[in-house]
């Protein structure tokens, strides 16, 4: 089924799934740990792998992606938006994108105006709670606690509606 080793695999995309982790997480040691787990759930799988189907990096892709959601769901964190790769992906993946932005863009109305305007300031907008909570005229106290019931809010609705029939 393929044609690639598990070392070629590890030289080819180490440093581009590591990079991919650091873009989206603060801290080091968890992008290194990120990475390792990637490449030994693709050495375990690489019998499986059918470049028919898939690139190498499409298919490295989609485990990091998965990796990095399994980790945000552990860390207690709302599944954070991936940016798109550089590559376009499968159709199957953009469709699964959309499903999930779709999702989380529903999850955002049902959520109180105040705990929207936080989610979308600080996590779209990049602006960090001191400033949100000058531009929304509360104190830094008042925005951080409803930006944590946002949050959970946000991963009580997600988690519910992926084990919901």
């Amino acid at each position: 089924m393929t044609t690639i080793t598990a070392e070629e695999l590890y030289r080819r995309y180490h440093d581009r799934v590591l990079r991919f982790f650091q873009s989206r997480l603060d801290n080091r040691e968890d992008a290194e740990d990120l990475t390792s787990e990637v490449f030994l759930k693709a050495t375990r799988a690489l019998s499986g792998f059918d470049e028919k189907k898939a690139s190498a990096s499409t298919w490295i892709y989609t485990i990091s992606r998965n990796t990095l959601t399994d980790h945000l769901r552990r860390k207690g964190a709302p599944e954070e938006l991936l940016e798109e790769s550089d590559e376009s992906g499968t159709i199957e993946e953009k469709l699964l994108r959309e499903e999930a932005l779709r999702e989380l863009a529903e999850a955002l109305a049902r959520l109180d105006k105040d705990q929207r305007d936080i989610i979308i300031l600080h996590y779209y907008k990049e602006l960090p709670l001191t400033e949100i909570a000058c531009l929304m005229r509360l104190s830094y106290g008042a925005v951080k606690l409803r930006h944590e019931k946002a949050l959970k809010a946000l991963n009580l609705m997600l988690s519910w509606e992926k084990t919901s029939c």
